[in-house]
């Protein structure tokens, strides 16, 4: 199926929906039923999927949820091929709240949704986020893994490399990457304004000597605003593609990785790295910052579609 378009949407759109598939991931956050919670009694969803780490306790009673261990990408690639195969209808709705999936599971959809060659019409899918409240972070862990997302191959060039960082607000995270990969070129953005301002108080300091290193290649953007997000990135990507290798590392909120994966898709010379401490991670309550905020996006996939933008307005 090919990327048709993508524009951002209000909790207010969802109202008497039909939703063929809700997705989430459950963990020790506090916000994994926030969405669902939101959209359940005034839409009606058909299936609702809990994606699991390891064991996970599910709080909420609910006929159409059920929790499902993924061990593995295929797992989830078995999810949406149930769904899709057993459809009769030309074109369906799934909802992924990713705010608690780890970036692989998310890009996993993604990219089965931009490689399946499907009967369906038309697949629409609302990708969704919590924000939390701030919560202060911790001590880093040491970078064990610093390496592409799995599930794209990106042939390589004798181009030099241009690394787009989005930074986290723990310390150490970028400069890893940097010196991993060693781009002739790096841009650093980062999100200004928050929703809190203590997240990006913290984000400045913890980063204050690559802030002030690389100035004149610092992008900020609203946190909320992802057509303004999209617009910086590819206005990015086009100054830099001919020249160099383009490389995305989103260290920082999971808006930005979003973005990026879709036009790693629009783009297939875009390559996304990750830097994570394995399992050995620091886990944070992420409490949703209240219960009427999220970030939506509509993203459709349709057959036989052409495009030449990914409007996100």
């Amino acid at each position: 199926m090919e990327l048709k378009y993508g524009k951002q949407l209000d909790i207010s759109h969802f109202s008497g929906e039909i939703i063929d598939l809700f997705l989430c991931a459950g963990n020790h956050e506090k916000r994994v039923f926030t969405a669902f919670d939101k959209l359940s009694p005034n839409n009606k969803i058909l299936k609702a999927i809990v994606l699991c780490y390891k064991q996970f306790d599910c709080t909420i009673q609910n006929d159409n949820l059920t929790t499902v261990l993924i061990n593995n990408h295929n797992h989830i690639y078995e999810i949406l091929n149930e769904v899709i195969n057993k459809s009769d209808k030309e074109e369906i709705n799934i909802f992924v709240d990713y705010s608690c999936m780890t970036k692989s599971w998310y890009y996993s959809i993604i990219l089965y949704l931009s490689n399946k060659e499907i009967s369906l019409k038309r697949i629409k899918v609302y990708f969704s986020y919590t924000p939390s409240k701030y919560s202060p972070p911790q001590e880093p862990k040491p970078n064990s893994e610093i390496e592409p997302l799995p599930g794209k191959y990106v042939v390589p060039t004798d181009k030099p490399k241009a690394l787009i960082v989005c930074l986290g607000y723990e310390q150490n995270k970028a400069e890893g990457i940097i010196e991993h990969l060693d781009p002739k070129i790096s841009y650093i953005f980062y999100t200004k304004p928050t929703l809190d301002h203590q997240f990006e108080e913290t984000l400045e300091s913890n980063n204050s000597t690559i802030l002030e290193e690389r100035c004149k290649h610092v992008v900020t953007f609203p946190f909320q605003d992802l057509l303004y997000l999209e617009r910086e990135l590819t206005s990015l990507y086009f100054k830099l593609k001919d020249e160099y290798s383009v490389i995305i590392a989103p260290l920082g909120p999971k808006p930005f990785t979003f973005i990026s994966m879709l036009m790693s898709v629009k783009y297939n010379d875009i390559d996304i790295w990750r830097v994570g401490s394995g399992s050995n991670i620091n886990e944070y309550p992420r409490e949703p910052f209240d219960q009427e905020t999220f970030i939506i996006s509509e993203v459709v996939w349709q057959n036989n579609v052409i495009t030449d933008a990914i409007p996100l307005a």
